[in-house]
């Protein structure tokens, strides 16, 4: 059973979604967890009902279109809890649209989410690791099977989560030495509050049929993979990317 009871565990983009999923689930093993994200209202009611269990977590407002905000989100986490041990770099952003019609500033909007601001947090994080060294500080960063493949009207989303996938093996091979563990977790379809409606449509729908087993996974059905990588006792494990997608990337 995982042990995360000495961790103070950060998760970006936790408002919502996956990021809610991660955030309870790291409490659940103990965590004391930083609940980022931008509203704030669904921030502390998320943290109130972690609280409400016995469980320790914190909600701090973070804006990943803000390039100061990664410097004041570790800064705030280590004046109000202490030094975090945990970075899940969830926070995302996706834009639909053929690749030639993308606006600049869409795409820039993206990149600053879903690769610049985890590349920040990763980087301070680690500069405060590197000076207490070995730290077994983990970084988790949320990548997605579009990674590895493409898909029309979502070009520069999978060009983001490709370079994730890039960028967390060249941090695990920089900071192995210090004791800063760097991983990916690449999800398939989940059923989140962002993609309900679009799983209704009937081309959702078409889209379902074609997958292996025609379904879309359920948030908690992570749980256990985001335990396994933020695991303290998984010394062994750095620079790895667990896919977890129900063999949705097999379908062609």
């Amino acid at each position: 059973m995982t042990d995360l009871s000495s961790d103070i565990a950060i998760v970006t983009g936790a408002s919502s979604g996956l990021g809610a999923l991660f955030a309870e689930t790291l409490a659940d093993a103990g965590a004391h967890v930083i609940c980022a994200a931008r509203r704030m209202d669904r921030l502390e009611e998320l943290a109130m009902k972690i609280q409400d269990k016995g469980q320790q977590a914190t909600a701090i407002a973070f804006d990943a279109m803000d390039n100061e905000a990664a410097d004041t989100l570790i800064s705030k986490v280590i004046d109000k809890v202490g030094m975090p041990s945990i970075l899940v770099n969830n926070a995302g952003l996706a834009h639909s649209g053929r690749a030639e019609r993308m606006a600049q500033d869409d795409f820039d909007g993206l990149m600053q989410v879903n690769l610049k601001m985890p590349w920040l947090l990763s980087q301070t994080c680690a500069r405060h690791w590197i000076e207490n060294a070995p730290s077994n500080g983990r970084i988790v960063n949320i990548a997605s099977i579009l990674a590895h493949r493409v898909q029309t009207g979502v070009s520069a989303y999978c060009v983001s989560k490709a370079a994730i996938l890039h960028m967390t093996k060249a941090h695990a091979r920089e900071w192995a030495r210090y004791g800063i563990h760097v991983n990916a977790l690449s999800p398939g379809y989940f059923l989140t509050d962002i993609n309900r409606s679009h799983w209704e449509t009937d081309m959702g729908k078409a889209e379902r049929e074609r997958l292996p087993r025609r379904r879309i996974g359920e948030p908690k059905e992570l749980a256990k993979t985001i335990l396994y990588l933020t695991d303290p006792d998984n010394d062994y494990l750095n620079g790895s990317e667990i896919v977890l997608d129900d063999g949705q990337s097999l379908a062609i």
